[in-house]
């Protein structure tokens, strides 16, 4: 049987769902190069009797992995069908975005040039070559679908804090956002990642779009590894209250895609996985508030304050925002002592002293839909995957908070 190659470009690879693909590949350690070839082991397609699954590819089979930042390849280059061709890959994951939610209010042409226009390029070019293409969007699309689910009486709300209030401070949604949900954006950022949604499946009806929510993980800049250095730096703590999603560890999503990637690489024919629209978040739901009560209490836990074991180095803003979460220093659980009280998104903003995007109050999304894909493919693929490479996918958001918080991360979930 001849050896198959799989050529996969990773745009915005600088970014945080970049790093967290780089950080999971099945059979590596992390790395950071621009270009990697990755040999499939030949001792990964065995299962674990020793029978190579109908499905085997040959010995000496290939993943070759293309990793660019911004700086390495400019998504809103006059040039980029020709940089595309020199690359020539057979796979694209599009995580490079215009995220500066705020920012793109003042500037919707510099959102609509990267988060629009880049996908639809892109998209031209998989359906030319014949190659498929993976883009990431935001529960940002959606705008208020089921209206105003927190009511005019947000103090009776928010004011109920004690015990076991969060059912009560998660609004009257009746349910998680489907695919087929109507989506009206709120912000200018969310329209112009709707744009991109619309755009890239008219030219490319074979491409995959992932929408996602409130990444986090232990790269960069994001909500848990802020709000862990605010809460021991900080007497109090002012936090929307009134806003509702799901926060997804960006390292599950990686494992996720990687899954498809495989799949992708041990079909006969190269061909789309999956196509059209479809959902992937942590299960359950919460509020910013809630998410940072969940983020105090897990902090305090002893396992939050053990060294890993086998982590490989962050950047360095990540390890001054984890120093207080990681400290072999200091065994002893860290108990922030910071008071944290839930606002409204307009008191927020007052606090500020700026104008704020709009945002959606509800924008938990159903996964349910990929959920069902994904358990219909083939078994066959899953003995190619490595025995000690446990699936953090479809496990609850507090869940998936404890394993990034543990530093357990990419290395070792089991």
């Amino acid at each position: 049987m001849k050896a198959k190659t799989t050529r996969i470009l990773i745009t915005g690879a600088h970014g945080q769902l970049g790093q967290a693909l780089l950080a999971n590949l099945p059979w590596l350690p992390e790395f950071s190069p621009s270009r990697l070839r990755m040999e499939i082991p030949e001792a990964s397609l065995v299962s674990g009797s020793a029978v190579k699954p109908r499905s085997a590819i040959a010995p000496g089979s290939a993943i070759e992995i293309v990793a660019l930042g911004h700086q390495q390849l400019d998504l809103t280059s006059a040039d980029l069908p020709e940089r595309l061709s020199e690359i020539n890959a057979d796979v694209i994951i599009n995580c490079a975005a215009y995220n500066a939610v705020d920012a793109a209010e003042q500037d919707m042409a510099a959102a609509m040039a990267l988060n629009a226009e880049a996908p639809e390029r892109l998209a031209i070019w998989c359906r030319q070559q014949g190659a498929w293409l993976i883009h990431i969007s935001s529960d940002y699309v959606f705008g208020n679908v089921f209206g105003n689910v927190f009511g005019n009486d947000l103090g009776s709300v928010f004011g109920n804090v004690s015990g076991n209030a969060s059912a009560n401070m998660l609004g009257n949604a009746p349910r998680a956002l489907t695919e087929s949900d109507v989506c009206e954006p709120l912000s200018l950022y969310g329209q112009s990642k709707l744009a991109g949604e619309q755009r890239l499946l008219k030219a490319n009806p074979g491409a995959l779009v992932l929408r996602t929510s409130w990444l986090y993980s232990r790269f960069g800049s994001n909500f848990v590894l802020t709000m862990g250095r605010l809460l021991t730096e900080r007497p109090e703590l002012k936090v929307v209250a009134d806003q509702v999603g799901t926060p997804t560890w960006a390292e599950a999503l990686a494992r996720l895609i990687w899954q498809l990637l495989i799949w992708f690489h041990l079909k006969p024919e190269k061909s789309a996985v999956l196509s059209g629209c479809f959902h992937y978040a942590a299960m359950g739901q919460c509020s910013w508030y809630l998410f940072t009560k969940e983020i105090a209490e897990q902090i305090a836990k002893p396992q939050c304050n053990s060294a890993p074991s086998s982590q490989a180095a962050p950047s360095q803003a990540a390890l001054q925002s984890q120093a207080t979460l990681h400290s072999p220093a200091n065994p002893a659980p860290i108990t922030p002592r910071c008071r944290i009280t839930p606002v409204s998104t307009a008191e927020y903003g007052a606090l500020l002293n700026r104008a704020q995007a709009p945002r959606p109050a509800y924008s938990a999304l159903d996964s349910s839909a990929l959920k069902d894909a994904m358990a219909a493919m083939p078994s066959a693929f899953r003995c190619y995957l490595p025995k000690d490479y446990p699936s953090p996918i479809w496990l609850s958001w507090q869940a998936q908070l404890a394993l990034m918080l543990s530093g357990l991360g990419a290395s070792s979930l089991g």
